[in-house]
């Protein structure tokens, strides 16, 4: 164990921290020692140890470099040009000790953010840099009204990862062998893990043996291999109690969970705060999923529901509770195979003496069954069919999400052997199984059929221990009325404690559609019963019969979000709702197929047509995309998303002049339009027309949401002026709004680099930027030259390779 890593009170500045702070420390300093431009010089180590930093005024270059200095040590030199000392003898001893004083000030501010066992962030400074991203993700997703998100201007990530990571068993170590020895052990684990990860996440302690980390442009693939990185730290940590000798065995257990993926419609409604708070109980249940399933791994918050759940308890009338809920999405209707862990060990035989053979059981499913209500955090399902029925289920037995298509369950065989079929008590329906079974068998030969589903959308949930029955009162009201409304042969079953499914044999849409919207408004008048309805119909496009019901619930979801009456037929517009989240999810070939369906089903559903559109230019089809863009504008000439969309798509083509004119129409009918400004910006800056440029960014800059997207853009322009401290000061600028700006950070490496100054800071910057953009071949050169200026050829050569 390293006792040195122990921070406890004694949190110091680093040369990094100077570089972080450098836009702070200059406003500091400069209240006492006015200057017209400045730098940061570390000098570099030298045999038998480094000479006191002292300060040093040249008169005739106007140059002071003042000494850093800090707890007795010298950190470095802050150079200030364009200065005028009245007593160059006396003053320096004055300066330095209020450059001291403005080092004690970064230094607080640092100790009030800084957990001290460990020197990771702090719970509440981790909870505002959540937010801070989250807002500032929340500010580039709708770039103009009706916008949406440029990934071609490279401007704050649109994902973050958050990734909680818990010691196994800690309090059994502490109970056993001290505080003092487990304090050792998290600070060496916050230790190394801050040494393995990259500069741009954000690292911190929750509380005693928890811990936290921000990953910028965190896609869950990224989160899952850090998360797995840090697992591996961890168990591979040598500890060894100082006092017995015994030699401990650490783990952990990690969760992540990303945004947007994780959060669904309700919650990006909701302030950043709290969207941040939602977002680390989603990766905090990821970690509780990971111990539960035998601590030491690692669990995605979307993996919970495909295969995180499991059985809590066991039913009459074969119904079972579930560790799933709606804080993980379990829906209605979803299917799920039941396996019991007790079955996935290995076995052995021995053939010989000297032989033996082994092998894994394969994976014995015991039943498949469908939830039937989700509450919060748990929900009930039915079994539908047994593989064995003397291998009963039994509680902590798994789940595995299933594809309906993949069912195991015989619908066309349970009904019909049924001499008396299950009815629900309440409503006299058909209970859910039983439906499913009829609904299956009677499809198979049908040309025409309709299919709805009903939900209770509000009026029950506030009831507290009355819900059931306030519930089972209301469906019962809904289903009399039903048999009431509709007039032809139907079908009936209940779908859920708060739905009901109806199958309408022969129906077409328009019709099932009618008879519906005539119970929804029957129900609310008569009976102050608020519904939400869900219609879908065979055929429809090219899906099949069994693809139907799974129609009908993607309606149910479409009409959740409309205004009353909320009854939806499944067509183009719940295809978009659909493909939306495929496209949030980052499946933008899944979402690409939707969108084409959505326009088959509606040649003239713009939303999805330049929806569409987005995806092509994003999967590297700029062709496709602008075609879609203009296809958009045929219909609706004035669109304001798909005009900008166009210049995006022309611009990737090459085609300046035609970008130029759609990104002018698009400030004709928005004046404010900012992702325009700064298109066109960059346009004239690649003419060399830097003048029109900067104007370009400066009323950018001027507008809402415009200061950290042209901050960067400002400082390339006086870069291409030769004017450095001015593009010092707006990469600064552009640190400061987005900490993350991988291409400022870049250029002020550059910048570093070529005036000659410390190369250890353009090191550190240039380590950052290609971290965060590992595809930049640029960032990795600028590493390589900054390596080299050091003398650190074999690492440059290192770095060159992987170009």
């Amino acid at each position: 164990m390293n006792k040195d890593s122990l921070f406890k009170d004694n949190i110091c500045l680093t040369p990094q921290d100077l570089i972080r702070y450098e836009h702070t420390l200059k406003d500091l300093i400069r209240e006492f020692l006015p200057f017209d431009s400045y730098s940061l010089f570390f000098p570099k180590p030298v045999a038998g140890g480094q000479s006191p930093l002292v300060t040093r005024y040249s008169s005739e270059d106007r140059q002071v470099m003042l000494p850093l200095k800090l707890q007795g040590r010298d950190l470095c030199y802050f150079i200030a040009r364009g200065v005028l000392l009245k007593a160059p003898k006396t003053t320096p001893r004055y300066l330095e000790a209020l450059a001291t004083a403005s080092l004690e000030k970064i230094l607080l501010y640092k100790t009030s953010i800084t957990d001290s066992l460990t020197g990771m962030a702090t719970r509440e400074h981790f909870m505002t840099k959540l937010v801070k991203e989250l807002d500032l993700i929340q500010n580039c997703m709708m770039p103009a009204p009706g916008g949406c998100k440029d990934p071609g201007i490279p401007t704050f990530s649109g994902s973050v990862g958050v990734v909680v990571l818990d010691l196994d068993n800690f309090q059994r170590i502490n109970d056993r062998y001290g505080y003092t020895l487990g304090d050792s052990i998290v600070a060496e684990v916050g230790n190394k893990i801050c040494e393995a990860v990259f500069e741009s996440v954000v690292c911190a302690r929750l509380f005693e043996d928890k811990f936290a980390f921000i990953i910028p442009d965190g896609r869950p693939k990224v989160c899952a291999s850090l998360a797995e990185k840090m697992r591996l730290i961890v168990e591979r940590l040598p500890v060894e109690d100082p006092v017995t000798g015994d030699v401990l065995k650490i783990s952990c257990s990690a969760g992540f969970a990303n945004y947007p993926q994780s959060l669904s419609g309700p919650h990006f409604k909701r302030s950043a705060t709290e969207q941040g708070r939602i977002l680390m109980r989603k990766a905090a249940k990821a970690v509780a999923t990971a111990k539960d399933f035998g601590r030491n791994c690692v669990f995605a918050y979307s993996d919970i529901l495909k295969k995180g759940g499991k059985v809590i308890e066991v039913l009459p009338l074969q119904r079972l509770a579930l560790s799933l809920g709606q804080s993980v999405d379990t829906r209605e209707g979803g299917r799920f195979l039941i396996w019991s862990p007790d079955f996935q060990s290995g076995t052995q035989a021995k053939l010989t003496e000297d032989e033996r053979i082994s092998g894994t059981y394969p994976t014995m499913y015991k039943a498949e069954v469908v939830v039937i209500e989700v509450q919060e955090e748990i929900a009930f399902a039915e079994i539908l069919h047994l593989s064995d029925p003397a291998w009963p289920v039994t509680a902590g037995d798994r789940l595995t999400l299933l594809d309906e298509k993949d069912s195991f369950f015989d619908a066309q065989s349970g009904p019909e052997s049924s001499a008396t079929p299950q009815r629900d008590i309440v409503t006299g329906l058909f209970r859910y199984k039983e439906f499913i079974g009829r609904y299956s068998r009677l499809r198979q030969n049908m040309d025409k059929f309709s299919i709805a589903v009903l939900r209770l959308a509000s009026g029950s949930t506030d009831q507290g221990g009355n819900f059931q029955k306030i519930t089972d009162a209301q469906v019962q009201k809904v289903a009399s009325r039903a048999e009431n409304v509709f007039e032809v042969s139907h079908t009936g079953g209940r779908y859920s404690l708060n739905s009901l499914i109806y199958f309408f044999p022969k129906e077409d849409s328009d019709s099932a559609m009618e008879m519906i919207l005539k119970l929804v408004r029957e129900c609310e008048i008569d009976f102050d019963i608020e519904l939400a309805a869900g219609v879908a119909s065979f055929p429809f496009l090219n899906y099949r019969r069994s693809e139907i019901l799974d129609n009908c619930r993607k309606g149910l979801d479409h009409a959740m979000m409309m205004d009353k009456p909320m009854v939806a037929q499944f067509d183009s517009v719940s295809l978009n709702i659909a493909a939306d989240r495929l496209y949030v999810d980052g499946d933008i070939y899944g979402a690409v197929e939707e969108f084409r369906l959505a326009l088959l089903a509606d040649s003239d559903n713009i939303l999805a047509r330049n929806s569409l559109g987005i995806c092509y230019a994003q999967v590297g089809k700029p062709e496709q995309a602008r075609k879609q863009f203009e296809q958009v504008l045929e219909i609706t000439p004035n669109n304001i998303m798909a005009l900008y969309n166009l210049g995006w798509a022309c611009q990737m083509l090459g085609n300046l002049d035609k970008a130029r004119d759609a990104y002018h129409r698009c400030l004709e009918l928005e004046p404010e339009n900012v992702f325009s400004l700064v298109r066109l910006g960059v346009l004239a800056e690649q003419d060399l027309g830097l003048d029109e440029a900067e104007q370009f960014y400066l009323k950018a800059s001027a507008l809402k949401g415009g200061d950290f997207l042209t901050m960067r853009h400002l400082a390339r322009i006086s870069y291409a002026r030769d004017d450095v401290e001015k593009a010092r000061e707006y990469l600064h600028l552009a640190l400061n709004a987005n900490h993350n700006d991988a291409y400022a950070m870049n250029l002020l490496a550059r910048l570093y680099l070529e005036s000659g100054e410390d190369p250890q800071i353009a090191e550190v910057l240039a380590r950052q930027s290609a971290a965060l953009k590992p595809g930049k071949e640029a960032f990795w050169e600028t590493l390589a030259m900054a390596l080299e200026v050091q003398g650190k050829d074999s690492e440059a050569d290192q770095v060159r390779s992987r170009l």
